[in-house]
């Protein structure tokens, strides 16, 4: 208690010198609590339900694959419930009624022949009428279909194709349209719906799923008096693993899969990032407090020499920053509250989570950040007085007037071995090339910075060899001065120095990485769809025997359809069966007839004429190699609906950037997909035959179909890499936010570090050196920390930029590919940044009379 009492009054009467490490926590929690709610978001928010609003349970089948001590993994698709089990739902005790819901993806035109989407864009879906009794839905207009031939809309679909009451609505599940008779109009609960709804018979819905044997989701209504939270649990005793049931906000996650994705989205984002803000948090915070500590250590080195042991000065020091990161990290991680709401508009304007997807807002996140932060900065603070309390008190007191360059030799060690490390990992893609070898070089730029950190007065001191002499020759008074200073002080210079490389290096090489993905797949897509045109679908997709009609065109030589879904690949970490793990692949269906001209893959080993059934799939290199797999061996795969495959890889392929990891047999994806569509046909005209010409040979025979539409070459390219762009802009809006934190506390140890020079200026000033002349010291100093920062940064940016290159072009060129717009805007942003932050209150400093400022104490 005494201890906290001296602290108090430390800190009360030393605020200024607390206000750089306050702000360096009250930031870090703010990110780090942000981060939090993302995670927090992905695990318990989503989108609120609309057709099953009225439901009391949502029961459908298992939709995650259990691994063993690890997260269960989304299957990617959904999967589909048996249809017999509707009668054992139905027996359960408490189930009132229990409803069948066929959900399918379909594609509405209207009178004008446009088509209908929701809002977001979203397809419409079609359902069985049976299902309004869970929404609940009520009839504005008409009445429900009774017949085969008819058909409901929600108004707000009625409205955007123009349709009233007696009018017939062409659908068509996939290309193929049918006329229906719209015979009544339906409300939703409240609002509108994101999705368009069509609602037929069930016997209607029931064929046009595809699936008349299962179900997409059973609404359930509970008997009066029962407790949903009850019913539920007794529903999955009564059925078993086999099903999974939803209440509350979770039953959106079952109506809606794009919920399901922007959830696993928000988890993996939330959770990789948070990880990197906690490391650069610590590494900002612990630079910080070392700033703020090295300022007091004449106050420090007093203490020693009165008989302080070391273990109370650490106290001490414990004692004033448990205060100050409790002060700052309790309204910093409430900040966060704020700052993931601009995080998620962010999100949603680039199309990563539905505008509608809603933020769990639980304080969970804020106490974890708080307790992170405290946790933070009583390690760094206690890493950064070690030396202080460490030596004798004789020495600390030299210590506090000249400062020692000396770094021990753990610390060099350990600096060096980072650095020979982060170089080896750039050089990891020239063994092991595709993703996995260019995910080992993009990480090495951490490494590195770390062991620049470890180095920093080692480089300083070097770099400063070399622009020392030339200063003093050519910079008059003022670069005499700024060189003498800048030689002396090589350890603050490098507390400048490094935080500025770390912003830099970080938000250079993940946006340089970012940019060379694109550049590949597209690469990768332009070269090896090698058809004359592609039949893409504006709607829900392309009905399967579409691909046979193309192929019977006069002038068409070869047509391949290629479905598009997900895979997750099963297998055992590093040889041990105990220890599984489990990734999520993009996966393409193909029909290997005639691929060769149509598509080219890269084929590296094996041949992709042997792929058939559903015993044979083709890899990519980056696939075989992240799940330690190869040519002729057996994979454990599962396809989006839930169905385990075992097949053999016949075929190992360069391009899965561009085309997907993982192809099989179209008919066995095509088959485990909800939609049971194609993606799109590709088209290889006949020797001789002019592709323009048969460009417009099949849009004028195909006009009758609904959302068929001829692309080309290019535009395919550019769909394959919308994936790619999304990642991108995404790690482009959270590395801003990144670099946001760091610039702002680097600014903040630029300000402490300059004002806490008044005695030195006063000094100065009262030898007869002029306010003109401190500015322009100031001045080649802030010219030489920034110098430093950015000829480091490039060094340390370009081992990596240059790993990720060869690993993605396979060595065929060293030149990396890097963002020149988002590299200018870093660069002239740290110039900017760090000019400010040393002249500004250079000026500040100045405005006081010398002799006033020379008294004043440290």
């Amino acid at each position: 208690m005494i201890v906290l009492t001296f602290a108090w009054s430390t800190v009360k009467s030393r605020w200024p010198g607390f206000a750089g490490a306050f702000i360096a926590l009250f930031c870090g929690a703010a990110l780090l609590s942000a981060c939090g709610f993302l995670l927090q978001s992905g695990l318990l928010a989503g989108i609120s339900p609309e057709r099953y609003a009225g439901a009391s349970v949502v029961v459908a089948a298992n939709q995650k694959l259990a691994v063993p001590e690890s997260p269960d993994t989304d299957f990617g698709d959904h999967v589909p419930l048996d249809a017999n089990q509707l009668a054992e739902i139905a027996a359960v005790p408490g189930v009132a009624q229990a409803v069948p819901d066929y959900s399918f993806r379909l594609t509405l035109a209207g009178k004008s022949g446009a088509l209908v989407h929701g809002e977001e864009g979203g397809t419409p879906s079609g359902h069985g009428r049976s299902s309004v009794a869970f929404g609940p839905l009520s009839v504005r207009d008409g009445a429900l279909p009774t017949g085969r031939s008819d058909v409901a809309l929600d108004r707000d679909a009625a409205a955007a194709g123009g349709y009233a009451i007696g009018d017939q609505v062409r659908v068509a599940v996939g290309s193929r349209p049918a006329s229906y008779r719209l015979t009544g109009i339906v409300d939703p609960p409240s609002g509108s719906f994101r999705e368009p709804v069509v609602l037929f018979t069930d016997e209607v819905a029931r064929q046009l799923s595809g699936q008349p044997g299962q179900l997409y989701a059973v609404g359930v209504l509970a008997a009066p008096g029962v407790d949903r939270a009850d019913l539920a649990d007794a529903i999955e005793q009564g059925l078993g693993d086999s099903v999974t049931t939803a209440t509350g906000d979770d039953r959106g996650k079952v109506e809606f899969q794009d919920s399901s994705a922007a959830s696993g989205l928000l988890m993996a984002v939330a959770g990789s990032f948070g990880g990197i803000a906690a490391i650069v948090a610590m590494f900002v915070v612990a630079g910080t407090l070392g700033l703020s500590i090295q300022q007091r250590r004449r106050e420090l080195a007093l203490l020693r020499a009165v008989a302080a042991t070391p273990r109370q000065v650490h106290r001490m020091i414990g004692a004033e920053i448990l205060i100050v990161s409790l002060a700052a990290s309790v309204p910093g991680a409430a900040l966060g509250y704020g700052l993931v709401w601009l995080l998620r508009a962010a999100f949603v304007r680039i199309g990563v989570i539905p505008a509608d997807y809603g933020l769990s807002l639980l304080p969970v996140p804020i106490l974890v950040a708080v307790l992170l932060s405290v946790l933070t900065a009583q390690l760094a603070g206690w890493m950064s007085a070690r030396r202080a309390v460490k030596i004798r008190p004789v020495e600390a007191l030299g210590e506090s007037s000249v400062e020692t360059p000396q770094l021990g030799p753990v610390r060099t060690l350990i600096g060096l071995g980072l650095l020979a490390g982060g170089l080896v990992m750039c050089a990891v893609p020239v063994v092991v090339a595709g993703e996995v070898g260019t995910i080992v070089a993009a990480s090495s730029s951490l490494v590195l910075v770390i062991g620049v950190a470890l180095l920093g007065p080692r480089i300083v001191q070097g770099a400063l060899t070399l622009v020392g002499p030339v200063l003093r020759r050519s910079g008059g008074a003022s670069g005499y001065l700024a060189a003498a200073n800048l030689a002396q002080n090589s350890r603050r210079v490098a507390g400048a120095v490094v935080p500025l490389v770390l912003a830099i290096t970080i938000m250079i090489v993940q946006v340089s990485v970012g940019a060379a993905q694109v550049k590949e797949a597209g690469r990768q897509a332009d070269q090896g769809v090698v058809a004359d045109l592609v039949v893409a679908s504006s709607g829900a997709g392309l009905s399967p025997d579409l691909v046979d009609d193309i192929h019977a065109v006069p002038g068409v030589r070869t047509a391949t359809a290629v479905t598009r879904g997900p895979a997750t690949i099963r297998y055992t970490d590093l040889g041990d069966d105990s220890a599984q793990s489990v990734l999520g692949f993009p996966a393409q269906g193909v029909d290997v007839t005639g691929l060769a001209s149509t598509l080219d893959l890269d084929v590296r080993k094996g041949d992709l004429g042997r792929l058939e059934g559903q015993g044979t799939v083709a890899l990519s290199e980056s696939a075989a190699q992240q799940t330690r797999t190869g040519l002729g061996r057996q994979v454990e795969m599962f396809l989006g609906d839930g169905t385990r495959l075992t097949p053999v890889v016949v075929a190992i392929y360069h391009n899965g950037m561009g085309f997907g990891d993982v192809t099989l047999p179209r008919d066995v994806l095509l088959d485990h997909l909800s939609t049971r569509l194609d993606d799109s046909v590709l088209v290889r005209a006949e020797a001789g035959v002019d592709a323009s010409a048969l460009s417009e040979t099949l849009t004028k025979r195909f006009a009758g179909e609904v959302g068929v539409v001829l692309a080309d070459r290019q535009t395919m390219a550019e769909a394959q890499q919308a994936g790619l762009d999304l990642n991108r802009w995404t790690n482009l809006i959270l590395l801003a936010a990144l670099f946001g934190y760091v610039a702002i506390n680097v600014a903040n140890s630029l300000v402490m570090s300059t004002t806490a020079r008044r005695r030195e200026f006063a000094l100065l000033r009262l030898v007869g050196i002029g306010k003109r002349q401190v500015r322009r010291m100031m001045l080649v100093e802030a010219a030489v920390v920034i110098g430093a920062a950015l000829v480091v940064s490039a060094a340390l940016c370009l081992p990596p930029m240059v790993g990720v290159t060869v690993g993605l072009s396979e060595g065929a060129t060293v030149i990396p590919a890097f963002s020149p717009v988002a590299t200018a805007l870093t660069a002239g942003g740290v110039v900017l940044l760090g000019l400010l932050s040393i002249m500004l209150p250079t000026r500040r400093v100045l405005r006081h009379r010398p002799v006033d400022a020379i008294g004043i104490r440290e």
